[in-house]
């Protein structure tokens, strides 16, 4: 059976990406507006009453993974045709008629994920003066530090907040407890809950859209074949993520540094491919939500869309 865990911030949050110390510059403030699995295993635990693990690196995950679903997390599978955490889809407006949105980026939305993906496919058959991306609205707030040597001296600097008009949506293939309120990460905030019993909208098609970062790892040669890449065994073509370039569209393959959260210690930072990324699905991997390393866990949730 699939829950919908549907996540409605109380106010503007920010969920880290980066580790922080210091005075943090606005435009290195490393921030997402999509909570990643690892964070959203966080609130299903809390919500089951899971004690946390003290275990390092990614065995408190496996430990998790294993007491909601009695199943092992394999580091070597490489999709999942139910994973355990499916998403997020974002919704936003009134509550009878919400648009639908997918996230691009950290930051970003893809507002009709259909055209972004023939937009790449078939950039001559598209509109190019439609809007099919909006930034997300940030806030950025003026923060005090009092320098230690010199308590005259204050610095300021700026944090990212991200706008709570939003609503995020995730398939969890679990059982999963109800509640009112939330921890959202680990930055304080809070978010209104609501679990529901309810089929999700996979969507349908040999390409795809990442709705989670796909993580990969590449041995040190500087070229190498897509299947030689472990966590791309399902990834037949790679078209990237749209970007803009002065007063026209493009899409670029973009590859990041993914950290996995906190534990009893920071977690393993892995390469990834952000979320938007348009991937083209292997026929033996046509059932597969989700693909990469930890895809059982709900990292490379992917949104499937037909070429039309």
């Amino acid at each position: 059976m699939t829950y919908k865990l549907i996540l409605k911030p109380l106010e503007e949050y920010r969920i880290g990406l980066r580790q922080s110390s210091g005075i943090v510059l606005e435009n290195v403030d490393v921030v997402s507006a999509f909570p990643s699995p690892t964070t959203i295993l966080g609130i299903i635990g809390k919500l089951n009453n899971y004690k946390p693990s003290d275990k390092r690196g990614i065995e408190d995950l496996k430990e998790a993974y294993k007491s909601l679903t009695r199943n092992e997390l394999n580091d070597n599978e490489y999709k999942a045709e139910n994973p355990l955490i499916w998403g997020p889809i974002i919704r936003k407006g009134e509550a009878n008629n919400p648009s639908v949105h997918y996230p691009l980026l950290f930051n970003k939305l893809i507002l009709d994920v259909k055209k972004y993906v023939n937009l790449a496919l078939s950039p001559l058959n598209v509109n190019y003066t439609e809007i099919l991306i909006e930034e997300m609205h940030i806030q950025n707030r003026r923060m005090n530090q009092i320098n230690r040597n010199s308590k005259n001296t204050i610095h300021l600097f700026y944090q990212k907040f991200f706008s709570n008009e939003y609503v995020l949506e995730y398939c969890i293939n679990a059982e999963i407890n109800d509640s009112k309120v939330v921890e959202l990460g680990g930055e304080n905030r809070y978010s209104r809950i609501n679990v529901i019993t309810d089929e999700c909208n996979y969507g349908e098609g040999d390409y795809a859209v990442l709705l989670q970062p796909l993580l990969f790892e590449v041995d040190n040669e500087y070229f190498v074949k897509l299947d030689k890449v472990k966590g791309f065994e399902c990834s037949d073509e790679i078209y990237g993520v749209l970007v803009e370039k002065g007063n026209r569209f493009d899409y670029k393959v973009k590859s990041i540094y993914y950290a996995l959260g906190y534990g009893n210690e920071r977690r393993p930072m892995l390469q990834a491919l952000p979320p938007g990324t348009i991937i083209k699905v292997k026929e033996e991997c046509k059932e597969a939500k989700a693909l990469g390393l930890l895809s059982q866990l709900g990292f490379g949730a992917i949104y499937k869309v037909k070429n039309t």
